[in-house]
């Protein structure tokens, strides 16, 4: 028997997260496990009550879509305390990295059991800071995409539509951002190269997948010990609708616009020379604005049954 803090997240799955909760927490009980209730109706009450309990547990559970996961991972980062996801949200980007289950509740738990029993993996994160860095943590850890361009932009206002709900939204919220495109200006230091330059697409990637799909980096591994960025150079408005849905199968790397670049560290700074960049995102959550600095966090965090799928092809 494991003592389990387990975090659920009702509104996840497009408000069928009760449900979903309610399923896991019975299906890990009859499993035969101790478990500590620590949602607390709001994500940072939420991570409060996990980081109180963080001794107490033998490892933390989290039911959801990425925003649980990016919970649960501020919590387990650098720690030895083992970490559980049952993919239940509207985005699992994340989980699909891991090679977790999505939307197959008793498919995580078996998942989560045999990590309890030894299947444990270390995989990477990508840690932020900066001055705008939301709380709860500096540095603040992501598993999957940090997108700080357009992407953040259209991330960012496909958070705040109810419907549609899932990958549709971030069509939607594409349609609904390109009119008010500008090309940003940034000032970047990647491994110790610098330059400036207009981009459109700005991503710092850990795994290959945000926005529930969308495969910005298809090269990307959470256990190489590494971070790509991402950057599709200044492009007018109808090269970004014909680019855009090239991200659904990774050819966007075909255009010769568009650069993955290995690094171990990147500093991200804006510059006048552009439009202000939109606050970034990263596994689907806000955390800021620039300047920041994202550096990968190799073998960072235990994942519980996790299976990390292998980078689809070589970096462009």
């Amino acid at each position: 028997m494991s003592r389990l803090g387990v975090v659920t997240n009702p509104t996840a799955g497009s408000g069928r997260g009760a449900r979903r909760g309610a399923e896991a927490l019975a299906a890990l009980s009859a499993r035969g496990h101790q478990l500590r209730d620590l949602s607390r109706g709001s994500w940072a009450a939420s991570y409060e009550a996990a980081m109180a309990h963080r001794d107490d547990i033998d490892a933390l559970v989290v039911v959801g879509g990425d925003g649980m996961a990016h919970l649960g991972i501020q919590v387990c980062a650098r720690t030895q305390l083992p970490l559980g996801i049952v993919a239940a949200g509207s985005g699992n980007d994340g989980a699909a990295a891991l090679g977790l289950p999505v939307h197959d509740i008793e498919a995580s738990v078996r998942a989560i059991d045999a990590g309890l029993h030894g299947r444990v993996t270390r995989v990477d994160l990508g840690a932020m800071s900066g001055p705008s860095i939301d709380l709860p943590a500096s540095p603040r850890y992501f598993l999957a995409v940090l997108s700080a361009g357009i992407d953040a932009a259209i991330a960012a206002y496909a958070a705040n539509l109810r419907y549609p709900r899932g990958p549709l939204k971030y069509k939607v919220a594409t349609l609904r951002e390109l009119p008010r495109f500008r090309p940003y200006g940034i000032r970047v230091r990647a491994d110790g190269a610098e330059w400036s330059q207009q981009c459109t697409l700005l991503a710092v990637a850990n795994g290959p997948v945000l926005g529930g799909g969308l495969i910005v980096s298809p090269c990307s591994s959470v256990t190489d010990g590494k971070l790509e960025l991402v950057i599709a150079d200044s492009l007018q408005r109808r090269d970004i609708v014909k680019l855009f849905p090239k991200l659904y199968d990774g050819s966007h790397l075909a255009d010769p616009r568009v650069r993955v670049i290995k690094v171990d560290s990147v500093q991200i700074d804006p510059v006048p020379d552009g439009a202000p960049l939109p606050p970034a995102f990263a596994d689907g959550e806000l955390v800021g604005a620039a300047p920041l600095t994202v550096t990968v966090a190799p073998g960072a965090l235990r994942v519980l049954g996790a299976r990390p799928r292998q980078p689809s092809g070589p970096v462009a």
